[in-house]
Formats: structure tokens, sequence, C-alpha cells
């Protein structure tokens, strides 16, 4: 009940401030004129808004914590993954259609695609499975014209599909440099606008993107891949504002989920200080808490938590002391045993 109570709480204030609008362009400005006097009304009104909306904004974060909200159900969703045929893309598939999503399996290994799909059948569970290259635009947006004259109603994008190569810069090929920009980001602007203008007609839709800790932090000897998943961070954090600014896309929700290591064989053993305290979480693990944040609605989800708050704090620091706590952190590094 508190969501509704909320919207309609926000809705009266916008349709005050609206109307007071209004009555500025026609009664206020022709006698006062556009001077300052004019404006005080105007900035009293926003003024009072911003005050209401802060103390609202505050009163249900402090009611959430106390009543944490109920997840949604996502029984009858129709949830698109792409790269579902490994690691996490795989674990969210076999999860999701548990809760009696129908899941879509894209990937670009068609053996491993079925080997999903055929475990997710085994549970009495429904899938549909298309081999495609997301990074081909054309193939994506064939692949999904044909999907809407199957009647396939995509109503949750998980964007999934990733690629990595540890080297230095130098190193890489101009090709393999291309390749990963497409994986990790080009392919993910083909899969939104091909699925994103439904969501918006049938004004209902949901855009995850698996992102890393490498796009809120720098890494060394990942270069192309950090800059794709900066990218995605970028790509979503946008997308979520402009949808914010569209009354028809109210209730298309945007999650971005930022991993640290996950035992999926993408990324090597983790070799930081405190591998005691933190080394790597399971596919599985990672897949339950990811769908548990999504039926939550949250902007963003850290695995682990603490992440992300590591990261802001680290943002704050100066240049040298950040470094110098990075390379602490990374023990074996080889900057640590380099001067700033």
């Amino acid at each position: 009940m508190m969501m509704p109570t909320k919207n309609f709480f926000v809705r009266s204030i916008g349709g005050v401030a609206r109307k007071f609008r209004a009555l500025q362009e026609i009664w206020i400005l022709p006698w006062w004129g556009s001077g300052g006097l004019a404006n005080a009304p105007f900035w009293a009104l926003d003024t009072l808004v911003l005050v209401v909306k802060l103390c609202s904004t505050c009163a249900v974060a402090l009611v959430r914590i106390l009543i944490p909200p109920i997840m949604k159900s996502l029984h009858g969703e129709t949830v698109l993954i792409t790269g579902a045929g490994h690691g996490v893309g795989r674990e969210l598939a076999i999860q999701l259609a548990e809760l009696g999503a129908t899941v879509v399996c894209w990937d670009v290994d068609a053996a491993r695609n079925n080997a999903v799909m055929d475990e997710i059948r085994k549970k009495d569970g429904e899938c549909i499975g298309y081999t495609i290259d997301v990074t081909s635009r054309d193939q994506v947006s064939t692949l999904a014209a044909r999907m809407r004259r199957q009647l396939i109603e995509v109503s949750m994008v998980i964007l999934n599909a990733g690629a990595l190569t540890y080297a230095p810069i130098n190193h890489l090929r101009p090709d393999g440099i291309t390749r990963i920009i497409e994986v990790n980001l080009l392919a993910h602007f083909w899969v939104i606008q091909a699925f994103l203008p439904n969501m918006i007609e049938r004004r209902h839709g949901h855009i995850v993107a698996i992102n890393s800790t490498a796009g809120l932090m720098p890494c060394a000897d990942v270069v192309p891949y950090c800059a794709a998943k900066f990218g995605l961070r970028g790509l979503m954090e946008s997308i979520t504002e402009e949808l914010r600014l569209n009354t028809w896309t109210k209730n298309i929700n945007t999650t971005s989920v930022y991993l640290a290591t996950v035992a999926t064989g993408l990324y090597p053993m983790p070799c930081h200080r405190f591998t005691s305290w933190y080394s790597e979480v399971p596919a599985t693990e990672a897949a339950r808490l990811i769908i548990d944040g999504i039926r939550k609605n949250h902007k963003t989800i850290c695995i682990p938590s603490f992440i992300k708050t590591l990261v802001d704090i680290h943002n704050l620091m100066p240049y040298r002391i950040r470094i110098i706590f990075t390379d602490f952190f990374n023990f074996d590094h080889r900057g640590w045993f380099c001067f700033c």
C-alpha cells in the first residue's frame, strides 16, 4: 500500500506545481512583469516542493528500513537473458524459471545454450532458446522482430553477455580490443533498442545490466574491458534518468549489478590481502542475490554489498592516497614496491 500512496502524493505535489506555473504565466507575469518580484512566488513554491520531496523521501526510506517492501512476483514474466549459457547467466536462467518466469536464452554457443534449456525443462520450467551473436545489430533486430511475430512479449531484459582478456594494452590486437568493446558495451545498446520500445508501449518492463567492479574503479591489464564497463555504467545511469523524466516510462525499472569476483572461470582467482575474509562468490549465490534485488526493484546491486561503499570512499581520497591504499589492498600488485 505504500507505493500507491507515495505515487498519489507525488502526483498531487506535481499537479499543484503545474497549476501554479500556469497561474504565473496567465496572471502574475502580466501584472508584475518578469522581474525579481514576479519570480518570488515561483522560487517560494519550488523551495517548498524541494523540502517536501526531501522529507517524504527520507520518511519513505525510513519506513522501508523498518518494514522491508514485499518482493514482486516474477511468475508469468518473460525474461530475456543474453549470455545465458554459462556462469551467472546460466544460474539466473535456472533460478528465474523456478520462480515461474518464461526464460528466453540467448547465447552464441548453441551447445551450452541447449544444455541450460534441458536443465530448465527437467525441472518443468518454461524456456525458449536462440543462438545469436549479440554484437551484430542486424541479428539482434531481426531476432527481436521474429520473437514479436511469435507473440513473445519480453518484459525483462538481463544484459549479461561479456568477454574478458587479460593483457597490457600494448599486447592487444586491434580486433581484440574491438571485440571486447562490442560484447561488453555496444551489444547492450542493440538489445535495449530492440526491446525498450515495446516496454514503453506496454508501460511495463525491467532492464538489468550485469556490470563489474571494473566499471567503478580502474584496473590494470584490462583496459578495454574496464573502459567498456565504465561505458555500461554511464549507459544505465543515463537511460535511468531518461526513463525517469518520461511520464510514460514510470513503470519501467532499471538495475545495475556490480560484481567483484564470481566463480565463473572468466576471472582469475583473487589475490588481494584479505582473501581469508572474502574470496570468490559462487555463481549460484550471485544469481540468488541478483534476483532478490530485481524483485525489490533496486537500482544498484553490489556483490559483495560493501564494495560500492568502499569505492565511494576511495573516490573521495586524493589520487596519491588512493593508490597507496589500492597497492596495500592488492598485496602482490607490482605497484606496492613503487613510490607514488
